[in-house]
């Protein structure tokens, strides 16, 4: 049994406002992963902002309230997950396709795997708006959404960083502090993930091509 976790619950604290409720052709944010998604897995758990949680979803649905940090939503939705494996995505990802979900679902001898891009301009460590040097981009990949996990190991890599006080950018990075093994696959150009005002211009474009507008 496979549980799919859309989390929705952000502030929008970079964004300026909550932008999983900001309008992209037409519909929230968040529905576009939601409308995708919904029925493609045994069971769909959509996470959104305590306040927000009587917001009107499709049937079938099951709503968790949000935490504090992404961490603490993650946390909440895997405690209601009936699923062996999970399978976490940020909903302000809006194009993940359904090929991507079921890549790394197949997990294979990894306890997780993950989507990813590898960096592909050159990077620069900056202190003090002075460069401190040119970091090596060989090996360095950029981290996607969706990600797959079995429930346990995730959920026991949780409950080890919620005792030491310990907060991961992704989950995957919690299986990575606690030794377990992570999978990696080529993600997608246009999974792109909206943070700033000015991405959903080029969500806009991006969806375009993608036959969305």
């Amino acid at each position: 049994m496979i549980s799919l976790i859309l989390l929705s619950a952000g502030e929008g604290r970079r964004f300026g406002r909550k932008k999983q409720f900001e309008k992209l052709f037409g519909k929230p944010l968040f529905m576009h992963s939601l409308d995708r998604l919904l029925g493609k897995f045994d069971e769909t758990i959509l996470v959104l902002p305590p306040e927000d949680i009587n917001h009107s979803i499709p049937a079938g649905v099951v709503k968790v309230p949000g935490g504090k940090e992404r961490q603490d939503s993650v946390f909440n939705a895997l405690l209601e997950a009936k699923g062996d494996l999970v399978v976490v995505h940020d909903c302000a990802r809006p194009f993940a396709s359904l090929e991507l979900f079921l890549r790394v679902c197949d997990l294979g001898e990894f306890e997780g795997k993950i989507p990813a891009l590898p960096v592909r301009d050159t990077i620069k460590r900056v202190a003090h708006g002075m460069v401190v040097e040119t970091v090596d981009r060989t090996n360095l990949w950029l981290s996607q959404t969706p990600q797959a996990f079995r429930k346990r190991t995730l959920l026991e890599c949780h409950f080890k960083a919620r005792n030491e006080g310990f907060c991961a950018t992704d989950d995957a990075q919690l299986l990575e502090r606690y030794g377990y093994k992570v999978g990696v696959i080529q993600g997608e150009p246009t999974n792109i993930k909206i943070t700033y005002p000015e991405d959903i211009l080029l969500a806009e474009a991006i969806g375009k091509l993608l036959g969305y507008g």
